[in-house]
């Protein structure tokens, strides 16, 4: 086999030839000219029509393809224009291995897509001595591919929540399919709007195809689903129901650490977590700091014991045992008189249909805590990201939604 033929099948890109001695160094990177094979045509990138002839040539171009033997590749390649028959425009040929107006071959671009699923973008760019931008917009472009070839699930199932994306109080609406356990998409904000925003988007058939939606007890949520989600039982996601009544138990402690004598305030003080652990994860030590502040203290006492009496909540066999549980619960706050459980009881009761729909569904939004911190993950390896669109498609490929990078043909325009 003759050295042209060589490198040629190395090359690995058909109709093409290396020339002979076209291989050079420049630089520490490899430069390859290549020529189109004999007897091969040209076609016309604006209608794909074959042609004969070149019309005339451009300037030499050099476009970036896998690096050979640890160094950086180049291709140096004259491309022709051509006058087509057909829609009889004078247009730069089609190559099916670069895109229009690309500097990078799209083996190349799918390669540094790969690497970024794997490390941070920033990471990418220093590895392959490219611009930052370059790898986002590369990394941005095939994530969109992906993305359009997302298998059409039904989801019967659905989980809204909020994550925190900067300080400041900004956050994201996040939905989850909570039978495949991935996210199917995200929203800026957290109101209205925006929830209504996605449910629009995402079609009438898809929200009609929900059976059940968990999420906070939060109106704006609310409203847009019994909007949109018409077949929806919405069940009240109990994560939020504990921080609720954890909230009660720390204003409780905290009102009493501001209106007791010093030698109690003591005592009390920086006791925040022991009130919140399970009753049966606390050491022998913390029982014994918290009975001798349940001594002196009658308000933190009954706080403690309707927190802990409440744990059996959930452990109701069916929706109706519930019911009467909550209702003999929020009955006792009432009699505590207790201001935050006293908010927390008309909280529960006005939103118990929601709270007591878990008995029939049994569906949580315990997947958004594996995803938020994984959605932190992503931040803190890239800095943070400026283009929200980004954001979600990295968060979409994280969790699993996206199909692989195989999975797009090759040419794939």
């Amino acid at each position: 086999m003759s050295e042209k033929n060589q490198s040629t099948q190395i090359l690995g890109l058909q109709g093409w030839d290396v020339l002979k001695n076209g291989v050079r160094e420049e630089d520490g990177a490899l430069i390859i000219s290549i020529v189109h094979a004999p007897a091969t045509g040209f076609f016309c990138s604006k209608c794909g029509t074959g042609v004969l002839i070149a019309y005339d040539y451009m300037e030499t171009r050099l476009i970036r393809d896998f690096p050979w033997a640890g160094r950086p590749c180049r291709l140096e390649v004259t491309l022709a224009r051509v006058k087509c028959p057909a829609c009889h425009a004078i247009a730069v040929e089609s190559i099916e291995w670069v895109e229009p107006h690309s500097r990078h071959t799209a083996r190349y671009e799918r390669y540094v897509a790969r690497l970024c699923s794997l490390m941070p973008a920033t990471d990418v760019a220093d590895l392959e001595g490219l611009d930052k931008t370059t790898v986002y917009r590369i990394d941005k472009k095939w994530l969109e591919r992906r993305d359009a070839l997302r298998p059409d699930h039904t989801v019967t199932r659905m989980g809204i929540d909020e994550i925190a994306i900067r300080k400041g109080q900004r956050y994201a609406t996040v939905f989850y399919d909570l039978d495949r356990r991935e996210v199917i998409g995200m929203v800026i904000k957290r109101n209205e709007r925006a929830v209504s925003r996605f449910f629009r988007r995402w079609g009438k058939k898809k929200c009609l195809g929900v059976v059940a939606v968990c999420m906070d007890l939060w109106a704006p949520f609310l409203n847009s689903v019994r909007r949109y989600l018409k077949n929806a039982t919405v069940v009240f996601d109990k994560f939020h129901v504990y921080k609720y009544l954890s909230d009660a138990v720390e204003a409780v402690r905290r009102h009493e650490q501001q209106i007791a004598n010093e030698k109690t305030g003591l005592l009390i003080k920086g006791t925040r977590w022991l009130w919140l652990k399970a009753r049966g994860n606390l050491k022998r030590k913390e029982k014994y700091t918290l009975a001798e502040i349940m001594k002196v203290n009658r308000h933190l006492q009954r706080a403690y014991v309707l927190k802990e009496d409440f744990e059996a909540f959930y452990s109701c066999t069916s929706e109706e045992e519930a019911a009467s549980f909550l209702r003999a619960w929020t009955s006792r706050c009432k009699q505590s008189r207790l201001e935050p459980f006293l908010a927390l009881a008309k909280r529960l009761n006005r939103w118990a249909n929601g709270i007591l729909s878990y008995f029939t569904h049994r569906i949580t939004n315990g997947i958004s805590e594996g995803i938020n911190n994984l959605i932190k993950v992503l931040k803190r390896r890239a800095y943070g990201f400026g283009d929200f669109r980004y954001f979600t498609l990295k968060i979409l490929d994280a969790t699993g939604a996206l199909p692989p990078i195989e999975t797009l043909s090759y040419p794939h325009f």
